[in-house]
């Protein structure tokens, strides 16, 4: 299965702290949204209403609202300005069905929208509806791995407008060249969208210039991560939550003795445990058939925690590897046995929690943070 990972750069215009152009996404393994908008004018104002635009679309998309219903909705509560007869607001959206792999854009007086297969511009078929009066365009198209969609506001476009090389601005076919020859030099395109946006604000430095967004969907292959951490609290399930965690697709990762022993048991496989790794900072790391990773788990994974919120440097090499899983992934299932170890109890704590059910929480809220798609079940 494909998905669409969202990179993007944004700039303010000269004199302003806000940017006045927005992007929201939201994000399922089944399902990516990702809208822009660029409000009328700069700063404060501007935010609110490219904000409130990507919010109300990226919101009810998600929500498998039909797009008729969304840009109605949307167009209905858009002012218009008077003096210059246009929204307050324009708007793209790119949704991804993973399921049926297809890809659609939604475009109301947006500037810039490519797509490009193999290093080359994909022309897209544009089907145009109006909407509450208004021209919206949609394009629907089935990705193939590598595919790239680049959705800039008119800040990138029209950079260095006035000026004696770009008197019009930028414009389409010069962004089209730049990404052609940054893809040939295989950059990637997290540093596409940053190069492009800091080239508008070189070019915009004789002029007024403009607040500037850059964003660009990646399809590539879906990765999931499936950890599980400590034992089931009903033993006789042991052996059915085994086979079920080792149907999962994804890479695989093992976070406690207990838990490792039992699946020792299940699989009729012998974990070997790597005394080269340990070190003062955490056990050894194990091995084991089908598994990416075998941890300790409770010192592994506050060492990961408290890391990931900046509290610590220095990681043992289990909680490196687990860490560097974690990242990579899109998507991270964690499997949480619910019996309950006495000596991970923490004394600070009135009531009867598991420390490795906080672990597993504050790791999850920060992964979500960070963009990832988290899902806990407990067992």
């Amino acid at each position: 299965m494909l998905t669409c990972q969202i990179e993007y750069a944004k700039k303010s215009k000269p004199g302003e702290e806000i940017c006045g152009d927005s992007i929201c996404v939201k994000r399922s393994s089944s399902k990516v949204v990702a809208c822009v908008s660029d409000g009328l004018g700069s700063g404060v104002k501007a935010s609110i209403l490219s904000t409130l635009t990507t919010k109300m679309a990226a919101t009810m998309l998600f929500r498998n609202i039909p797009f008729d219903e969304v840009f109605s909705s949307i167009l209905k509560t858009l002012p218009v300005c008077r003096v210059r007869g246009i929204s307050y607001a324009n708007l793209c959206c790119v949704v991804y069905d993973a399921v049926i792999n297809e890809c659609t854009v939604v475009e109301y007086e947006f500037p810039v929208v490519l797509c490009l297969r193999n290093g080359q511009f994909v022309e897209l078929e544009k089907e145009e509806k109006t909407i509450e009066g208004r021209k919206v365009f949609f394009s629907k198209f089935q990705p193939v791995e590598e595919d790239l969609l680049f959705v800039m506001t008119d800040g990138v476009s029209q950079a260095g407008m006035g000026t004696p090389h770009f008197p019009l601005g930028f414009g389409l076919k010069n962004i089209l060249k730049e990404i052609e020859s940054l893809l040939k030099y295989k950059l990637p395109p997290s540093d596409i969208v940053n190069h492009l946006v800091k080239l508008a604000e070189h070019l915009d430095r004789e002029t007024r210039g403009d607040d500037a967004l850059a964003m660009v969907a990646q399809f590539r292959p879906l990765y999931v991560l499936n950890i599980f951490v400590g034992p089931p609290e009903d033993r006789s399930k042991d052996e059915i939550l085994v086979k079920r965690f080792m149907n999962m697709l994804g890479k695989k990762v093992i976070c406690g003795g207990t838990t490792a022993q039992i699946f020792e048991r299940v699989l009729g496989k012998k974990v070997q445990i790597d005394l080269d790794t340990i070190s003062p900072y955490s056990p050894p790391i194990g091995k084991l058939e089908g598994f990416e990773l075998v941890t300790e788990g409770i010192v592994t994974l506050t060492q990961v925690f408290r890391y990931l919120e900046g509290q610590q440097k220095e990681l043992g090499l289990a909680a490196q590897m687990l860490l560097k899983l974690m990242l990579e992934a899109d998507e991270i299932n964690f499997t949480v046995g619910r019996a309950i170890n006495p000596a991970h109890q923490n004394p600070l704590f009135s009531h009867d929690v598991s420390l490795k059910f906080r672990l597993v929480h504050d790791v999850a809220r920060i992964l979500k943070d960070l963009g990832k798609i988290v899902n806990i079940d407990y067992c």
